[in-house]
């Protein structure tokens, strides 16, 4: 496999001493319309592909999504050759990066027209984004797939029908426009943030925040970056910015941050290591369904219920989980959840004494 990984790379860099070798413009077919349009995504994405690495994305599609678009090396190097000449690709390759780049970022790619399932995707994009995007970004992916559906009419588009697909929670809080703006240009471009934020306890603090990650969850957005007033990774909702500016000021994406939120959320919460619950038969095939962690242990008991043991969940999750089951989930491990599982309880009951 070694050697076949440097061939392909080299095979990549010699590609350019091919172009003026190729004839009159190349009929293209479904399969390779699906591999031109994955690999104008991946250079878009700055992803910088070689033709290795894109058979092995394209064997990652067969393998998941059963596209049947996998191909030879070769094969991929005739698509770029493709995008370069019948398209005007302004495709160039990088030897450090071992991979393709856009040279022009201003260039695009005039796709064919599209079937019907690709425009179902976009349709089902565009109303999802309605629904937790806030302005200007989803008046833009709207225009978007509008501007699509100029020259594109599938049978399927049906009022009633995209009206019908909802998302819940969708956005919950109010965000104003102009801050939300500034906050996703800086993401995108990696320049850092001048912001004024308000807590919880409505304590306002101007900070200079790089925004690593955008994210939504539970009906918000938040950014998730390096604060340097606190020298560390924070979480700012967004809804609670009270004032933001992009500043010329740039910053590399830290792969550390973006993977900590990836596994862990944008939250920091603390953390219960090897936790042992006690569980109502009633709810197996809720926590089967939706597991804790992805890596859980469940045994059935003798008493008709199951016991499940997970490795590490959050504190706010797992005390979520356990009142909500309203009696029954018992924690049995580790004994300082099953203390504040009690005291949780406790005082909730002390709240409800009177009539």
């Amino acid at each position: 496999m070694i050697w076949y990984r440097t061939f392909c790379v080299y095979a990549d860099s010699y590609i350019e001493e091919l172009l003026n070798l190729s004839g009159g413009p190349m009929p293209i077919n479904k399969k390779q319309l699906q591999r031109l349009v994955k690999f104008v995504a991946m250079l878009k994405e700055n992803r910088y592909p070689n033709c290795y690495s894109f058979v092995e994305e394209l064997r990652k599609d067969d393998l998941y999504g059963n596209k049947n678009v996998v191909c030879t090396t070769k094969t991929v190097q005739r698509d770029i050759l493709t995008l370069k000449n019948d398209f005007d690709a302004p495709i160039e390759y990088d030897p450090e990066q071992k991979g393709y780049y856009l040279k022009s970022k201003g260039w695009d790619f005039l796709c064919p027209l599209f079937e019907e399932h690709e425009m179902l995707a976009s349709v089902i994009g565009a109303r999802i984004t309605e629904d937790i995007m806030p302005e200007p970004l989803r008046s833009q992916v709207r225009n978007a797939v509008d501007f699509q559906l100029t020259n594109n009419n599938p049978d399927f588009l049906d009022t009633a029908y995209v009206k019908s697909l909802m998302i819940s929670p969708g956005l919950r809080v109010h965000i104003d426009k102009d801050i939300f703006n500034a906050v996703f240009e800086a993401w995108k471009t990696h320049h850092a943030l001048e912001i004024e934020y308000m807590d919880s306890g409505d304590r306002t603090s101007k900070r200079r925040l790089d925004p690593h990650v955008l994210a939504f969850r539970d009906g918000a957005w938040f950014t998730i970056g390096y604060c340097h007033l606190r020298d560390e990774r924070r979480t700012f909702a967004i809804h609670r910015i009270t004032k933001a500016e992009k500043t010329d000021k740039t910053f590399k994406p830290d792969s550390k941050i973006i993977d900590s939120v990836e596994q862990d959320g944008p939250f920091k919460y603390k953390n219960y290591q090897n936790v042992k619950l006690l569980c109502d038969k009633s709810i197996l095939k809720s926590i089967t369904e939706k597991p804790l962690h992805k890596v859980q242990k469940i045994e059935q008991m003798d008493n008709g219920r199951f016991s499940i043991t997970v490795p590490v969940v959050p504190e706010y999750e797992i005390m979520l989980k356990v009142l909500n089951q309203a009696g029954l989930i018992e924690v049995l491990e580790p004994p300082s959840l099953r203390n504040q599982v009690k005291k949780v309880a406790e005082k909730i009951l002390s709240l409800h004494k009177g009539n």
